[in-house]
């Protein structure tokens, strides 16, 4: 039976109630089965393998297994192995006046083509997504949460939400979780945006050096998610206002250091969306976001070196049968060049040939492809902890 223990659910026998035989029976005759199972295989082979909640689901069965699926090495070898599955955002009326409006998360399996559940947190309403790393998402920019675990704390310890957020990453030689955002400063004449780190859970705050010393009295305008890769977050801006650019700014989490990375050869006018290609930096690119995209890929990280890969046409005519008027958003979510299509009131698949796979209904108005995604994991935080505790 799940009861929730502080802010954390978990499985629990109910207390004063035992199983009835046939269920014993069951279970010892599944457990003598397994009993000839290797320690080894379960942990290296068969636990890794599955999802969360069949992992949680396999704490229950024996004292052996609930120790293989709590071991830190076991929780960190499972979240590698699990997939990087794009979410999409939705909107719903939640009550009968029409007024109120209640989002709704969920997760696309595209190797099956499945549309995974809702998520669920420990709030309603209408909330967004601010920035996510391994498996744990910031949401109102002051809430970080694992929706694998339904575990939730305040970003920071005074619980004080944190505009400008720009991106949560692991601090590597640390193993802390951090979060960069930027403030305004009237007073700096060359560059009026100051930028910080701060240390999840705690008030540990720090400035760091200012990334857009080259333009003056210029907010940023971040589009898309950052890429963390090789402990460096890859930050887009682009400016649509005035004179139009993309900029690239490599952030390395470690050195605490900026630099100014070329972009590829787009047209400052098209649209760009960074992602991550098996470990090396990306860019899709898009005169108009509808009918196909190019794809570039960073060969040299040293010198700037942007190769073509290759171009995805989208299927118009298909696309046209379910957005008749109007116009749809396709975006690249995967390195085999997987496409999602935004129509109204529907989700529509794509391979990197153009072919569409699949197509997913919504009861909304257009549910959207956002900049983030769902890696599962059931490693533990000690700032979760800290917030249970407090409970």
């Amino acid at each position: 039976m799940l009861l929730r223990s502080g802010r954390r659910l978990v499985a629990q026998e109910e207390p004063g109630r035992t199983a009835s035989p046939r269920r014993r029976s069951r279970a010892r005759s599944d457990r003598h089965r397994l009993a000839g199972i290797p320690d080894e295989i379960l942990q290296q082979e068969i636990l890794p393998r599955l999802p969360a909640k069949s992992v949680l689901r396999c704490r229950a069965v024996c004292r052996s297994w609930r120790s293989l699926a709590s071991d830190p090495a076991f929780l960190l070898d499972h979240h590698r192995r699990q997939p990087a599955l794009p979410l999409i955002r939705s909107c719903r009326i939640s009550d009968v006046s029409g007024r109120g409006l209640e989002s709704r998360l969920n997760a696309i399996h595209l190797r099956s083509a499945k549309l995974g559940p809702s998520f669920q947190f420990p709030f309603g309403g209408s909330f967004a997504i601010s920035a996510s790393c391994d498996g744990l998402f910031v949401v109102f920019n002051y809430i970080i949460c694992n929706p694998a675990t339904r575990e939730w704390a305040t970003l920071r310890q005074d619980a004080k939400r944190i505009e400008n957020l720009i991106a949560l990453f692991r601090h590597q030689p640390s193993g802390e979780f951090r979060v960069m955002y930027w403030r305004n400063n009237s007073m700096e004449l060359i560059c009026r945006q100051e930028y910080y780190m701060l240390t999840v859970g705690t008030n540990n705050s720090w400035r760091v050096d200012c990334p857009l010393t080259e333009v003056l009295a210029e907010e940023p305008s971040i589009f898309g998610a950052p890429v963390l890769l090789n402990g460096s977050l890859h930050i887009h801006w682009r400016r649509q206002s005035g004179v139009h650019y993309h900029r690239i700014r490599v952030f390395d989490t470690v050195a605490e250091t900026s630099r100014l990375m070329i972009p590829p050869p787009v047209n400052p006018c098209h649209v760009m969306h960074l992602l991550d290609q098996g470990g090396k930096l990306a860019a899709s690119t898009s005169n108009d976001g509808m009918t196909g995209m190019s794809i570039f890929v960073l060969q040299d990280p040293e010198h700037d070196v942007w190769s073509f890969q290759y171009r995805i046409k989208l299927p118009v005519m298909e696309i046209r049968r379910f957005q008749e008027q109007g116009d749809w958003w396709a975006k690249v979510v995967s390195e085999e060049g997987d496409v999602l299509v935004s129509c109204c009131g529907h989700l529509l698949q794509c391979d990197k040939k153009g072919n569409l796979v699949a197509k997913f209904k919504y009861d909304d108005d257009m549910p959207m492809v956002i900049p983030h995604k769902f890696k599962e994991s059931l490693i533990q935080h000690t700032f979760f902890q800290k917030t249970k505790n407090k409970n």
